[in-house]
């Protein structure tokens, strides 16, 4: 038996579990999130695509088109040892800029992503369902 790769699956597994865990536990009402992504597909090689991040908030949240946004990432930090929940901390995923607000909704696409090289490891490298949104302080 490989205990490398079993070790790799349990760890993958684990931070799969974690993120879960911290999107079921972090999205009230009150919180503003990605609800849904949409991505063009190609039509023909080389083309741009692009990606829409849709929003549970909007104008009458205080929202405006043009806004620079980020998604955020709850990570919660497991103590493996002891068998407990340590604490839970926010990673910054991307840096979004909204292209269309409605009242209630708003669509964003993608500015940068944040280096990996600075950032926690948080299991899934782009912009998912369930992802808080922060106004961003640079605008």
């Amino acid at each position: 038996m490989n205990w490398s790769f079993v070790r790799t699956i349990v760890v993958n597994l684990a931070y799969v579990t974690l993120i879960l865990l911290s999107v079921a536990r972090y999205n009230h009402a009150s919180d503003f999130f990605i609800t849904s992504v949409i991505r063009e597909l190609p039509m023909k090689s080389g083309e741009v695509l692009y990606k829409d991040y849709y929003i549970n908030a909007g104008s009458n949240n205080g929202l405006k088109k043009g806004l620079i946004i980020e998604a955020v990432r709850k990570i919660s930090a497991f103590d493996n040892i002891n068998s407990k929940l340590v604490g839970d901390t926010s990673v910054k995923i991307a840096k979004l800029k909204l292209i269309h607000v409605d009242k209630g909704v708003s669509v964003a696409r993608l500015v940068k992503y944040y280096d990996k090289e600075t950032t926690p490891i948080t299991g899934y490298d782009s912009v998912m369902i369930g992802d808080l949104i922060e106004v961003a302080e640079k605008q």
